[in-house]
């Protein structure tokens, strides 16, 4: 059984030059895992060229295999994937070429860039040198590394990074809820996630940074008189009893029934579902997912997340609606307790060749001064600081 202890909050959540700090109860139950019965048909990051064995409603990986390497490794983690596409793709609207193309740059320094969207994996990934995707192992060391906090000061005592380069280029506007905008959901505040709403998190294991963000979210916002009790409220998600559900079904997912019965759909009555469903491995896909396909009513996720899934997924047929933590929904002001995250950039200690070396300079010199990141980042609900 996962067992959680944490006696204080992790960060101090700074709002309007408050503090608030709680000691968040600890986590003692186990949440049921999302399962994917189909796909989401995620957009892609540039135009199809020919020939391509993309497929929707498949696993595209199944089909490319082998060891691949790229010059230039970014490891980063995936929740802000909508803006680094931005940055690396281009924005011709800000007369931005995009980095990956390098434009003005010597033909004998351009390189090939690949970049990770994943979970915080730097820590791994820089040691190993290697990240695999089904099929696909890509081979290398990266050479730029963008975290949080936590993940960044590991690299720091590890000496992976220099720590003279490191420096913060991001921070998001907090967390809110996302739930599926169906007549059935019915969530306004923190307190509606109480009763027999159930509520996707982040996988409490491979993911906990995130997973502690949002859950510790619960608690703090609950906590500033949001007229219920936030212990529980708290309580009532996360001490959940795994072993109350048969989760057999899962072994056959063509058991479409069986599969869904244990998030009371199908045959089962609404009501009598897991109450905490986790992603298997990267919340920012198993999160929409989840909801997407009834398994969840509620989400805690970023800001800047939830405006870029609604806007993506309404054209897919999946519709899902925002509701603020502190603000509304064009203007968050993150209440008090709901915790506003920093990413930071650092370059990662090694030997690289000129060119990559060249090439990360550009990479990271647009990161941390650029006016037109400042823009981007504002396009998609977020700032530099």
């Amino acid at each position: 059984m996962l067992i959680r202890t944490k006696i204080m909050l992790l960060s101090c959540i700074v709002f309007m030059s408050s503090k608030v700090i709680y000691a968040v109860p600890a986590v003692t139950g186990e949440p049921v895992i999302i399962q994917h019965l189909g796909k989401i048909e995620w957009p892609q990051d540039s135009e199809t060229i020919s020939p391509s064995l993309t497929q929707t409603s498949f696993n595209d990986i199944n089909d490319l295999h082998g060891n691949l390497s790229c010059e230039l490794i970014i490891s980063t983690p995936g929740n802000y994937h909508m803006a680094l596409r931005d940055a690396m793709f281009g924005r011709p609207d800000l007369g931005h070429a995009g980095l990956i193309y390098q434009e003005g740059v010597r033909p004998k320094f351009k390189v090939n860039i690949c970049w990770t969207t994943s979970p915080p994996i730097s820590v791994d990934q820089i040691t190993a040198e290697q990240v695999q995707f089904k099929n696909i192992k890509m081979l290398g060391r990266p050479a730029l590394v963008m975290a949080p906090y936590g993940v960044m000061d590991t690299l720091v005592a590890n000496r992976q990074v220099k720590k003279n380069t490191l420096q913060s280029f991001l921070t998001n506007k907090g967390n809110v809820i996302l739930i599926r905008d169906d007549p059935l959901v019915n969530i306004n505040n923190i307190c509606d996630l109480g009763g027999e709403t159930r509520v996707a998190t982040p996988n409490p294991n491979l993911e906990p940074g995130s997973f502690s963000n949002f859950s510790d979210t619960i608690f703090n916002v609950a906590e500033q008189d949001a007229g219920c009790d936030a212990t529980d409220l708290f309580n009532g998600i996360f001490t959940q009893d795994k072993s109350t559900f048969d989760l057999s079904y899962f072994n056959n997912p063509y058991n479409i029934d069986g599969v869904l019965s244990v998030f009371g759909r199908g045959s089962t009555p609404q009501g009598t579902g897991a109450r905490w469903v986790a992603s298997s491995r990267i919340m920012h896909r198993d999160i929409p997912y989840a909801l997407c396909n009834d398994e969840a009513d509620a989400g805690i996720i970023f800001y800047h997340l939830a405006k870029y899934l609604k806007d993506t997924l309404a054209t897919a047929g999946c519709r899902l609606k925002i509701v603020p933590l502190g603000g509304t929904v064009n203007e968050p002001r993150p209440l008090p307790g709901n915790i506003v995250s920093t990413l930071q950039i650092a370059k990662v200690k090694g030997t690289y060749p000129r060119k990559v070396r060249y090439g990360r300079n550009i990479i990271y010199n647009f990161f941390t001064t650029s006016p037109t990141w400042e823009q981007i980042l504002h396009d998609h609900g977020l700032t530099r600081n």
